[in-house]
């Protein structure tokens, strides 16, 4: 592998969509509108995982709200490159960029919530993608977004250590508020259990 990493520019959008809306369940993408806003006005950052020039994987990661921590909001690897290790290098490689920051967040659905036994499973390799990759679960937030129920997976800064759920949970709230705006921010639910 020759890994590189361009930045994805909103003329380039239309074609990535077409992607996003095969490897993503309706509502875990926002729409192609306000997709195209975040990257005009920099709320989020699109990425091209290149392999020797050739694109391989993206991701769109929202980091603006000044809070230290950022958001991986999409992450998928073209599906005709899948099970070749990009995943992972992906994820090595925004952990590098993002070295400094707090931590980096990732939403996942619910194994528990699934409503097939193949869903499940899937899910479950999701979550074990991402622990492979140095994430953790987050115990004891119940937390849904456009009532989709999810977890929180955090991987923390270097020299960062565990992450106090109140500011995970702030951190959520302060991001979803800037990608979402006063109007849609309710469809974020999201509370602290003991």
């Amino acid at each position: 592998m020759k890994l590189s990493i361009r930045n994805v520019e909103p003329d380039e959008l239309e074609g990535i969509f077409m992607h996003i809306k095969n490897d993503f369940a309706l509502g875990e993408y926002p729409p192609y509108a306000a997709l195209h806003r975040h990257l005009t006005t920099g709320v989020q950052k699109g990425y091209i995982l290149q392999d020797r020039k050739k694109d391989v994987a993206y991701s769109f990661c929202a980091e603006g709200t000044g809070n230290g921590f950022v958001l991986i909001s999409l992450l998928a690897v073209f599906k005709e490159f899948r099970g070749k290790g990009y995943g992972t290098a992906f994820l090595d490689e925004l952990r590098h960029m993002y070295t400094s920051k707090k931590g980096i967040i990732i939403e996942v659905e619910k194994p528990e919530e699934a409503k097939t036994a193949d869903e499940k499973t899937v899910r479950e390799k999701r979550i074990a993608f991402y622990q492979k990759s140095g994430f953790y679960l987050v115990k004891n937030i119940d937390y849904c977004i456009w009532d989709i129920p999810m977890h929180l997976m955090i991987l923390p800064g270097t020299g960062t250590g565990k992450i106090d759920n109140a500011e995970i949970s702030q951190a959520i709230y302060e991001i979803y508020g800037e990608l979402l705006g006063d109007r849609f921010i309710h469809k974020v639910r999201l509370r602290l259990l003991k």
